[in-house]
């Protein structure tokens, strides 16, 4: 396995990029085992690590084995780690209380990253074969959408909103091409959703009401 290409943050520091951070916790872990091997810890955020010291002092192997044993893993480069810390983030605003609409997403997303949307996109397009970024944005929130018809009793309207969409016209459209079949269709075929309990009316479900576009 060849060792990851590291960015120098600075002078002094090296950023490790790092699988399979996808939430607060997993950078507390990740902080925790680095530090357990010594290292100064700079940050921690999805995708990477800031480390004190240049990057031909670390010790990769013993890095990467102690990371591996967390359930963690060093990407081969930054390039791939940017796919992969893209794709983390996609999911996260997918799922964040508050909406993000279709318009936004992509401006909302290269903010997090750290890119303009120019770069984020020849970027993904670029390492990630032949599909867009667009399109994986697009098939990831329908396949969220799949999961809210199984698992909840959102009504199709809501969750539409709750994916940013401006109509129902155009969530059932991309839908129907996305799953062969309308969301009704989904939710009844699957059947899921008519055994769970009511849901919760906490954060997680809160939708704001938008007019259609």
């Amino acid at each position: 396995m060849s060792v990851p290409s590291p960015t120098m943050a600075d002078d002094a520091d090296c950023v490790l990029y790092i699988k399979h951070i996808v939430c607060s916790r997993g950078m507390r872990v990740v902080r925790q085992e680095l530090e357990s091997l010594g290292l100064r810890v700079r940050e921690v955020r999805l995708g990477a690590a800031t480390v004190a010291g240049p990057a031909s002092q670390l010790d990769w192997a013993l890095i990467r084995t102690t990371l591996a044993t967390a359930g963690f893993a060093l990407l081969e480069s930054p390039a791939h780690a940017l796919v992969n810390q893209v794709k983390q983030a996609v999911g996260a605003l997918l799922r964040r209380a508050d909406i993000v609409r279709h318009r936004d997403f992509i401006p909302t997303l290269a903010q997090e990253i750290g890119l303009n949307s120019r770069r984020l996109h020849a970027s993904f397009a670029r390492l990630d074969g032949q599909e867009s970024l667009l399109t994986y944005i697009t098939r990831q929130r329908l396949s969220y959408a799949q999961e809210l018809l199984v698992t909840s009793r959102l009504d199709i309207g809501r969750i539409a909103r709750q994916l940013g969409y401006g109509s129902l016209a155009h969530f059932s459209g991309q839908f129907r091409r996305f799953a062969r079949c309308s969301p009704s269709a989904y939710r009844q075929r699957t059947g899921v959703a008519n055994q769970l309990p009511a849901a919760p009316n906490d954060a997680s479900q809160r939708v704001i009401d938008i007019k259609p576009g």
